[in-house]
């Protein structure tokens, strides 16, 4: 799996009182059906031991952008019946940690 630190992706989140949740392209964010604002976000890859992020995720080894964001590395474990171990250890993706910040120039444009 190459190494993605650095990376950055644009996404979209519920902004739930300053908590970001329910990470991922727009129409996933609005499936929730919660009445949460839905807000544009960078999406950075930090070492896993940077204090400064704020989401774990799941990048498949299949896929170029992470999946299953949580903002506790718990939930993500939940996510996975043997937990996420086995899955690296199987060469199926890895575990990352991720820095989110709300991008305010485009929090604030209307839905298109």
């Amino acid at each position: 799996m190459p190494d993605n630190l650095g990376a950055a992706w644009k996404m979209f989140a519920h902004d739930d009182n300053g908590m970001l949740t329910n990470v991922g392209s727009r129409w996933y964010v609005k499936a929730h059906g919660l009445g949460c604002p839905i807000v544009a976000v960078l999406v950075e890859q930090v070492p896993t031991d940077d204090e400064s992020g704020t989401h774990w995720a799941w990048l498949d080894s299949d896929e170029t952008s992470p999946s299953m964001i949580w903002p506790f590395r718990e939930a993500l474990e939940m996510c996975f019946p043997y937990g996420s171990k086995a899955e690296v250890d199987h060469g199926r993706g890895i575990v990352v940690r991720l820095r989110l910040s709300v991008i305010e120039d485009e929090a604030s444009q209307p839905e298109t």
